[in-house]
């Protein structure tokens, strides 16, 4: 992307494509030669995919549904927003840049050194080194730096805002303007707004039980923790989110940190970063959220003040 990076042709996630259609065509030819069996094990790897997603809510109703581990990553831009006390528009501008560059995904290559989230190059100095960049937390730091030295960034469209950080081919920034949909609903949802949802749906990880440490949390509880600390105390302004825990060190009661100062933030975040923390449950207030149904109940044991987050237990 230019001087600093390349901007990638990134395939719309909407269906409809001739891409799409030419999948379609190759399957139907497979499955007709694989027979029942073979249709056995498309379904079941299919649902499998189907069924590990999230679905994020704006509050004008519109939807974006996306992968879990992609959840993840802009779960963790919002957060490292959060803790530099940024503006919403600011993980708007992150989220489109971060989807027109990788889908969301933190890779390990790209357009000559390119790599992460945002395609950073580590022989750009001001990226920071290649081990840095492939950190989220690190590289949508670097990301929130550059925005924030853009002059009047929050006057400009999210295109021209983004293309002044990334220096892309495409200097007009629609490249990255055509996110700013997906962009707005993932901010707004990540940021607990009134009218907002995420729902997501997790497999059983099928985990060995584990035993509580010397802290007296299991470590899938303990790295719920660290992760929490990490992403919202982010070389910024916020403080770190703190936590007790069950006596079984299975559960980690929050409360928010300066900065973020709405619980509902981090239930969403624990919801958004669930695979990869393995979590099973979050309760907050009256709700409560199931990894195996991946949807916002009521509770009859609500929560005072605190975000229950719950890993899995495993056996």
């Amino acid at each position: 992307m230019g001087q600093r990076g390349r901007s990638r042709g990134t395939e719309r996630d909407e269906g409809g494509s001739s891409k799409h259609i030419g999948v379609w065509i190759v399957t139907v030819a497979l499955l007709a030669v694989l027979g029942t069996g073979g249709y056995f094990v498309y379904r079941t790897i299919t649902n499998k995919l189907q069924s590990e997603q999230c679905v994020a809510t704006g509050a004008d109703g519109s939807q974006v549904t996306i992968v879990n581990d992609r959840m993840a990553n802009a779960a963790t831009i919002a957060a490292v927003a959060r803790a530099k006390n940024l503006p919403e528009q600011a993980t708007i501008v992150a989220l489109a840049t971060a989807q027109q560059e990788s889908k969301i995904r933190n890779l390990d290559y790209g357009d000559r050194d390119s790599i992460g989230l945002f395609q950073q190059r580590p022989s750009v100095k001001e990226w920071g080194t290649a081990t840095q960049i492939a950190d989220p937390v690190f590289a949508s730091g670097s990301f929130f730096h550059a925005l924030l030295n853009v002059p009047n960034w929050q006057g400009l469209d999210v295109g021209k805002a983004a293309q002044k950080v990334q220096r892309s081919a495409d200097s007009s920034g629609e490249s990255y303007a055509q996110w700013e949909g997906m962009a707005t609903v993932l901010a707004t949802t990540l940021d607990g707004k009134s009218g907002t949802q995420l729902e997501c749906r997790y497999d059983d990880p099928k985990l060995s039980a584990e035993a509580a440490g010397a802290n007296g949390l299991t470590p899938r509880a303990e790295a719920v923790g660290a992760a929490l600390v990490k992403q919202f105390s982010a070389n910024g302004v916020a403080t770190a989110p703190q936590y007790s825990h069950t006596p079984d060190g299975l559960t980690l009661r929050i409360t928010a940190g300066k900065g973020t100062t709405d619980p509902r933030v981090l239930a969403v975040w624990a919801v958004a970063s669930a695979k990869n923390l393995n979590v099973d449950k979050v309760a907050y207030a009256d709700q409560v959220w199931t990894r195996s149904s991946g949807k916002w109940k009521t509770s009859s044991s609500p929560t005072s003040g605190t975000v229950d987050v719950t890993v899995v237990k495993g056996g």
